[in-house]
Order: structure tokens, then sequence, then C-alpha cells
């Protein structure tokens, strides 16, 4: 199998209207975190550039520093733990690219942009993403008596992240034939559901994600309508802008009346991204032979299906280095890099400050390209840490997650 490659979104090019925005955004965020900012926030006036309700977002009285928007005032969630979980949450994704999937899927529109993160933030806290993605595949399996249904998923390999389709983003496997509602409650679902994304972040970094749901051998008794919400919820709500395609292979006629419920679930963009196909010949048009498991007539077998061999815990593991472990090597290295990620991001959040403040439309486009280069690095950087805060996932182990 080919290496699995990403789309990354050239965000350093976003019209000036658009970063205009977002300054805006940024100053909001800067205000629930509590970050000492000095004087006045100013944006330019670009009437005539801008629609209407943008003009009425972005005109008028300057954004005064420390006033918390109305939307965050109901995050019941210290600021200092708000601050924590989004820089840690952004990994191989830089900042500004993380904020633009929100002001896009909400056509710029700042209040409904911040309402938006602002359900996100809440979610995130509620499922505990960052520790989920980090304790992992192992952590489920040495507490498998928390949460046995997770594990009964993990191990009967519902949802794999198996290959790449034809616009090069990495895609999901979804086998609805091994779904069995009996077989886990409807959190351990959505735990489950939730860890497949946010591996699925680390493979698509600032691109997107495609899904094959492979309806072969299909049965009413594998129907389910609850998860099937939830994950549709989740790419339209705390996800955005991350679905590439969504393709549905082999849908037998009893499908039929099921997918006239699923459809008036659907985000029109979101309905927009699925396709429909029937064979190997209509599904290769966007996913090639070898990206294809073989059970499908592809000619993929990298990835054992039938069995599922959880994490050891141990093998390229270096989540617990500690400064009294004897050889002190690789915690030094890891203290580095942890040093190195502090000075990026108060360079990072200094220039964002800079960027927010300056009158100067010339000033403005330098410091937003230093900003995306400093985000890069942030991504760099977070690349040499990740051993050191995550535990291995099975696709570390058999090296189809290279970061």
């Amino acid at each position: 199998m080919s290496e699995l490659t990403t789309v990354k979104s050239n965000y350093s090019s976003l019209p000036f209207h658009q970063q205009l925005i977002l300054k805006r955004i940024w100053a909001h965020l800067f205000n629930l975190w509590n970050v000492p900012v000095s004087g006045t926030l100013y944006l330019f006036d670009l009437q005539g550039s801008l629609s209407e309700q943008e003009n009425e977002d972005c005109i008028g009285e300057p954004l005064n520093v420390g006033i918390k928007h109305s939307e965050f005032e109901h995050l019941d969630i210290d600021s200092g733990v708000l601050y924590s979980e989004f820089w840690d949450m952004l990994r191989v994704e830089s900042p500004d690219c993380h904020l633009l999937r929100f002001a896009k899927a909400r056509n710029f529109h700042i209040n409904k942009t911040i309402h938006m993160l602002s359900k996100n933030f809440k979610f995130r806290h509620q499922h505990q993403l960052n520790k989920l993605l980090n304790n992992g595949e192992y952590k489920i399996f040495t507490e498998r008596d928390v949460n046995p249904g997770v594990v009964v998923c993990l191990e009967k390999q519902k949802a794999v992240l198996f290959g790449q389709d034809n616009q090069g983003r990495p895609y999901i496997l979804v086998r609805p034939k091994l779904h069995y509602s009996k077989d886990q409650t409807q959190s351990e679902l959505e735990k489950y559901a939730l860890l497949i994304i946010e591996i699925s972040r680390l493979f698509m970094k600032e691109g997107s994600i495609s899904i094959l749901f492979d309806l072969t051998d299909f049965s009413l008794s594998n129907m389910d309508y609850t998860p099937v919400k939830f994950i549709i919820s989740c790419f339209e709500a705390h996800y955005p802008e991350s679905l590439g395609s969504l393709f549905i292979h082999k849908a037998p006629w009893l499908f039929s009346p099921i997918w006239n419920i699923i459809k008036n679930w659907l985000d029109p963009v979101v309905a927009s991204k699925i396709t429909f196909t029937k064979n190997i010949k209509e599904l290769t048009k966007y996913i090639d032979l070898d990206q294809l498991p073989t059970y499908l007539k592809g000619e993929n077998d990298s990835i054992n299906l039938d069995k599922y061999t959880p994490p050891d815990g141990s093998k390229d593991n270096l989540l617990h280095v500690k400064e009294d472990d004897g050889d002190d090597y690789d915690y030094k290295k890891k203290m580095t890099v942890l040093k190195k990620r502090d000075q990026l991001l108060k360079k990072f959040q200094d220039l964002t400050i800079q960027w927010i403040q300056t009158k100067d439309e010339f000033e403005s486009q330098k410091l937003w390209q230093l900003k995306c280069e400093i985000g890069e690095e942030l991504c760099q950087n977070y690349v040499q840490l990740d051993p050191y805060i995550r535990s291995r996932s099975s696709y570390d182990i058999i090296g189809t997650l290279k970061m």
C-alpha cells in the first residue's frame, strides 16, 4: 500500500476581507482565555467589500479588550482549561486553519462562528477528546471492563483507516454488517466513533477525510439509527470542513426506506458529498484498486481485517518517559521539544495580537504570512512531541500512520 497522504489547504492565500473576520474571532478567543492584550483591537473599514451582514459584524465600534462574547458567557468551563485544550487539540493542524474550518462552515458570519466554536468547546470538554486520543487503544484494552463495548468495536474493526481516495484523502472503511446494537451501549459507540475520528485527524492534517460505507451483506439486524445520527452531527457541528466524500457501496434494496429517513437529517453541504456505487467498477472511479481491500476485489491486504492486534503499550512508546528513568536521553529530548513549543506558542500569540491591532494593510498581510509560517512550525513541533504524549495506536505499529 502506498503511504497515506494528506490534502493540505492553502490557507495562507486567504482573502484580506476574510482575514478581518478571522481577526475578530481571534480577539473573542483571547478575551475568553483572559489573554492580556493592551489597547483596543481595530478592524479596517471595508464598506462595499463585504456583505451587509459582514459589515454589520465588522464595522462600527472597535472591539474593546476584556469584553467576553455573549456566547462564551455560558461556558461553565475554566478559561485556563479551555486555553490548554485548544492548543493541545491542534496537533498537526495550524491554529488559523482550524479556526477557518468553523468560519467557512458558517460563511464567515462572526456570531454564528463563535456560537459553533462555543458548542464545540463544550463537546470536546464533555467527551475529553484530548485524553481519549492520548490514552488511545492501549488504555481501552488495559481497562476493558470499563468500556467493554469499545473493545468489541475495536476487535471487530467496524471502522478502519484503510487507504486513500483518488483525491489523496485518507478514507475510513466502515463495515455495518459487523454492527449489532446489543454489543455496546450508546456511549461506548460514541466513544469508539470519536476515537476513530480523532485518529483520522492525524492522517488528514489540514485536509479532509473520506468515508466508505461498505454495505456488503448488510441486513436490517445491523441497522442502528442512533450512531448514524451521532456521526452526522459530529461532522456537521464539531468537525466542520473535514468530510471530503462519503461513498455508500453496494446498498441493498432494503436500504432504500432507511435512506429516505437518513437523508432528511443531512445538511445540504454533507448531502452533496454523498455518492452511491453499485460495483467495483463504479467504486474505482473514486478509490483505486491498490487502495481497496482484497475482499472488495481490491489489491490491498496490508491491514488484516479478520484479526485485530491491539498495541502492547511498549513498542516505540515514549509516553511515560520521566526524569528518573535512568537513561535520560529521551527525557531531555522531550523537555527540549516542550520548551520549543512554549516559545512557538508565545511567538504565534504575540504575532496574532499585533496582526489584530495593526491599522496598516501592508503590515497586516506581512504579519499574516509570518503567522502561517509559525503555524507550520507548530505542526512540525507536534510531530516531535507526539511520541511523548500519545500512546501508540495500531496504525503507528503497522506503519500506516506516518507523522
